[in-house]
């Protein structure tokens, strides 16, 4: 009997570029924890994976095709003539955190292997290909960051390509709403909201990442996550029965005078004043 152990390759990063180049493939049906995009840049052969029913769905293949593979789909790839790829992995969280929610779920559940793009955007994908070829192969000053903008703009095409209804959400505004609910997320972790650590999460420039939540919420990140986080404190005072000293550690002040400080320049009074008056109004 047949062995039927399918080998399952998993991504230790959230995006990784291969660039190959093969007479016979070197693995037979395989299949991964990540979505794999691949564009051919010469070569002819086929293309075969499992549906979500289960079923084979065949493909050929020749130079300019672009293919997506979801997470877990079992696939193959023959190659009748001498093929050069190029391999964009990348996790699912990449798309849900850099692009959007909104199109991260719809690549899982519509892709459809070989993408049927229109002759103006498959011009496009060959010129970003082209593009990030030049930044993988020569590395050089900003490559990184080079790369990873033309990786965005390939998976957008890929979308589009997918001919996905329109829900009237930019991809900015939906990248907008996932910082916000981010920050509500970590507001009692101020290392998880540093603007170093939202800039690698979110793809943005730590100097733009101001201008990004201002220009989508109309208020200033700082003052935003400020005020939240004392609005948490604000709720533990009256909720709960946790000291000062407490309630600083959880919601990671420096320590409880500095929260005194802040507090008091917010409200008027220390947190203790304001846990009285809470009880006081409410018996």
């Amino acid at each position: 009997m047949k062995n039927t152990t399918m080998w399952k390759e998993n991504l230790y990063q959230q995006v990784e570029i291969l660039l190959r180049e093969h007479d016979e493939f070197p693995i037979g049906e395989h299949q991964h924890s990540f979505f794999e995009m691949t564009y051919i840049l010469e070569g002819s052969g086929d293309f075969c994976a499992h549906t979500m029913g289960s079923e084979r769905e065949w493909h050929t293949y020749e130079a300019g095709d672009l293919f997506l593979v979801p997470p877990n789909r079992i696939h193959l790839y023959t190659i009748r003539t001498h093929s050069r790829y190029v391999f964009i992995r990348f996790t699912e969280n990449y798309v849900l955190d850099c692009i959007g929610r909104y199109i991260g779920h719809a690549l899982e559940i519509q892709s459809g292997f070989r993408m049927e793009l229109s002759s103006s955007d498959k011009e496009a994908v060959r010129q970003l290909v082209g593009l990030l070829v030049g930044e993988v192969s020569h590395k050089r000053s900003l490559s990184e960051m080079l790369w990873s903008n033309y990786v965005d703009s390939l998976i957008l095409l890929a979308a589009r390509g997918l001919h996905l209804p329109d829900t009237g959400i930019a991809p900015e505004e939906d990248k907008a709403q996932h910082l916000l609910l981010y920050i509500e997320q970590h507001i009692d972790q101020p290392e998880q909201l540093r603007l170093s650590v939202l800039a690698a999460k979110f793809r943005l420039s730590p100097t733009y990442i101001g201008r990004f939540f201002k220009r989508n919420f109309g208020e200033d990140f700082r003052l935003y996550v400020s005020k939240n986080r004392l609005k948490r404190v604000e709720e533990l005072l009256t909720g709960s029965r946790m000291s000062v000293k407490e309630i600083a550690s959880r919601m990671g002040y420096i320590d409880s005078c500095y929260l005194n400080k802040l507090f008091r320049q917010h409200h008027g009074m220390t947190p203790m004043q304001y846990r009285k008056m809470y009880k006081s109004e409410s018996e």
